[in-house]
């Protein structure tokens, strides 16, 4: 397309392009417009394709000319693009009009993204979290795993009811008189019960075969209305005991977890894998720290479309979180206080994003072919896929030049880090 363009600088995210056709290009597209229209149209009185011109733009005139005007300005603009660094939608602020023999003239707004020179990304200084794994935290994680293999036996010594027991209970609960609520033979657990919330207290410390009255107030949290919240005079006797038995740890079942070579094995493996997840934590943190440093540090306007574009992302991201948890997506509805944080979430990202391209562009990093076959490894490791599959899907869809995009962040961020000052602080809940 023959075209001047006049670019003007509005600010460091705006540019207005002033465009001026020439009038002999829009003499040959309304030529063209009208020979296609003569093919097409059917006047009563006309041979097909022997309408006048006159006619047709006496008829058509202004529906040619919007459609030409049209047509200009999309290959123009499409022209023009190629040379700048668009982020969010163009909008068309004047426009002359469309005449045969005539210039046509026309400016399209845009925000660009700004190229930012990155200050301040040298020897950042950081707090990075040390993590040591205390004996305790190691235990935890080894309970966790003995709880899926616990089981409920009966009680057969001569022992009381225990916090965290089942109780078979003969229960009868009275209020103003009336009885309420009775059963001859449920099944209380004293951890927490969901149908006689209350009664649970009433139970722990009693003996096999013994029986006991008193008042009690029924938890709101019970399944049974016709007792919530009802102070109750409540009769209990203990018919038998059950408890929660959780088995020792054992070669055998270190096996079963996973751990060919027995306990001591899975200790040694366990701290190291609870190590690994704090170190990556503690990364991640810094990561978070440098890129909160460096938006702070360096004032600069972000393009309303970079915002709008992570804000539908972010905001996607987490219809999709919540649909798993098992919301209906047509049904999730974000307040106005959730979408004034996401908001602020997405300007953060869209600086961040800048930063980042402006250290990865001061510091020559780019991407190789080796990083993104390291990169479509692990995403196929992660997901258990084939190697193939995944590089298949990304070239489909065409979301290669995304991979890029993260994997220069990733870089930059590895970059930052590897080159900042670290004031180290213990974390305080390393142990638990």
């Amino acid at each position: 397309m023959n075209y001047e363009l006049n670019v003007e600088e509005v600010s460091s995210i705006r540019r207005r392009l002033h465009f001026t056709l020439s009038g002999d290009v829009v003499g040959g597209e309304l030529d063209r417009a009208y020979r296609d229209l003569k093919k097409r149209i059917r006047l009563p009185g006309f041979r097909p394709g022997k309408v006048p011109r006159k006619l047709l733009e006496s008829r058509f005139g202004s529906q040619v000319q919007g459609e030409v005007a049209g047509r200009l300005i999309e290959q123009s603009y499409r022209e023009a693009m190629s040379d700048l660094e668009v982020a969010g939608q163009p909008a068309v602020e004047e426009q002359g009009a469309i005449a045969g023999g005539n210039e046509f003239t026309f400016t399209i707004g845009v925000d660009v993204r700004p190229e930012v020179q990155v200050e301040g990304y040298k020897g950042l200084e950081l707090t990075k979290s040390v993590v040591e794994i205390s004996d305790d935290l190691v235990e935890a994680q080894i309970q966790n795993r003995l709880a899926s293999k616990a089981r409920i036996d009966e009680v057969t010594e001569d022992r009381a009811v225990g916090d965290g027991d089942y109780v078979l209970t003969e229960l009868k609960l009275e209020a103003d008189g009336e009885v309420v609520a009775e059963d001859a033979g449920t099944l209380v657990n004293t951890a927490g019960d969901r149908y006689s919330p209350g009664v649970e207290a009433l139970l722990v410390g009693m003996k096999k075969d013994e029986e006991k009255t008193e008042e009690v107030t029924i938890g709101d949290e019970t399944v049974l209305e016709q007792v919530k919240g009802k102070t109750c005079t409540a009769t209990v006797k203990v018919l038998g005991i059950q408890a929660h038995v959780v088995p020792e740890l054992t070669d055998e079942l270190a096996k079963e977890f996973g751990f060919e070579d027995g306990v001591d094995a899975m200790k040694t493996q366990l701290r190291e894998q609870l190590q690994k997840s704090a170190e990556d934590s503690a990364r991640n943190a810094a990561r978070v720290q440098a890129l909160e440093k460096l938006v702070e540090l360096n004032g600069f306007e972000v393009p309303d479309g970079m915002v709008e574009d992570q804000l539908r992302a972010l905001m996607e991201e987490i219809k999709m979180q919540r649909a798993y948890r098992g919301e209906d997506p047509r049904s999730i509805q974000f307040s106005t206080a959730e979408q004034e944080d996401f908001r602020n979430r997405a300007r953060f990202a869209a600086k961040a994003s800048l930063i980042l391209e402006g250290v990865a562009r001061a510091e020559s990093l780019d991407v190789t072919d080796d990083d993104i076959e390291a990169k479509i490894q692990e995403i196929a490791e992660m997901r258990g896929q084939e190697v193939e599959a995944i590089r298949g899907y990304l070239q489909s869809e065409q979301a290669l030049p995304v991979l890029k995009d993260r994997i220069v962040e990733e870089k930059t961020l590895g970059w930052l880090l590897d080159h900042a000052k670290y004031t180290e602080a213990v974390a305080e809940d390393a142990g638990e």
